[in-house]
C-alpha cells in the first residue's frame, strides 16, 4: 500500500512538472506568434527595369564618369520570398529574383547575361538590393575608353536602393560594376555605373 502510494505521489508530481513546463512553453510560442515567417514561392507578374547613368573605365579613371550607360532588367516570372505568416499584406522582409540583364555603354559595347537579386526591406515600400550575375561582354566599337574592350563572360554587380512609388512603379538609385572578379582572368572589362533606374510592373 505504502509503495502504491509512493508510485502515486511520483506520478502525479511528474507529471503535473511536464504539464507546467508545456504550458510555458505553449505561452512563449503564443507570444512569438505574430513574429512567425514562411518562406514562399510565388508565380511574379511581368517586371521591367531601365537605368540611365554615366560610366567610367575603372584602369583609367581619371577621366571621371561621363554619360551615357543603359542597363535593363526583365524580371524572370517567379519570386522567392521572406513574409509573416499571420500578416500577409505587409511588405516582404526578404525577395529573391531573378533578372535577364541587358547592359551597355553610348558606344554600343554590350554585356548580356542573367543575375540573382536579393532585396531586403529597410522600411516601409523601401529596399536595398544587392544583384550578382554572369554576363557575356562584347565590344562592338573597340578603343572607346568605356571599359568593355575583351570580349567573353565577366561578372556583373550591382547595389541598388529602391521605393515603391505605387503598385506600378518603383524608382531606384544604383552603382553597377563590371568585372573579371579574378575567374576570368583573360577578359580584362573594369567598368563603373552609378545611375537612375526606372521600374514598371505589369
Amino acid at each position: 500500500m505504502k509503495f502504491f502510494i509512493f508510485c502515486f505521489l511520483f506520478s502525479t508530481s511528474c507529471f503535473a512538472q511536464n504539464k507546467t513546463r508545456q504550458n510555458m512553453l505553449d505561452s512563449l510560442n503564443l507570444v512569438r506568434q505574430s513574429d512567425k515567417g514562411i518562406f514562399n514561392l510565388y508565380i511574379k507578374k511581368p517586371e521591367v527595369e531601365i537605368i540611365v547613368g554615366a560610366f567610367r573605365n575603372r584602369e583609367t579613371s581619371t577621366q571621371g564618369f561621363e554619360p551615357f550607360n543603359f542597363t535593363y532588367h526583365i524580371y524572370l516570372p517567379f519570386q522567392f520570398d521572406l513574409n509573416y505568416v499571420n500578416l500577409k499584406a505587409k511588405d516582404k522582409l526578404l525577395k529573391i529574383n531573378s533578372t535577364f540583364i541587358v547592359h551597355h555603354s553610348k558606344y554600343g559595347n554590350y554585356a548580356i547575361g542573367l543575375g540573382s537579386r536579393f532585396s531586403f526591406l529597410v522600411f516601409k515600400k523601401a529596399y536595398l538590393s544587392y544583384q550578382i550575375g554572369l554576363v557575356w561582354c562584347e565590344p562592338v566599337k573597340k578603343n572607346t575608353n568605356d571599359g568593355i574592350n575583351y570580349m567573353g563572360f565577366s561578372l556583373h554587380h550591382e547595389f541598388s536602393f529602391s521605393y515603391n512609388l505605387s503598385k506600378h512603379f518603383k524608382l531606384s538609385a544604383n552603382v553597377i560594376h563590371i568585372s573579371n572578379g579574378n575567374i576570368f582572368k583573360e577578359v580584362k572589362n573594369i567598368q563603373d555605373v552609378i545611375g537612375l533606374g526606372v521600374a514598371y510592373v505589369f
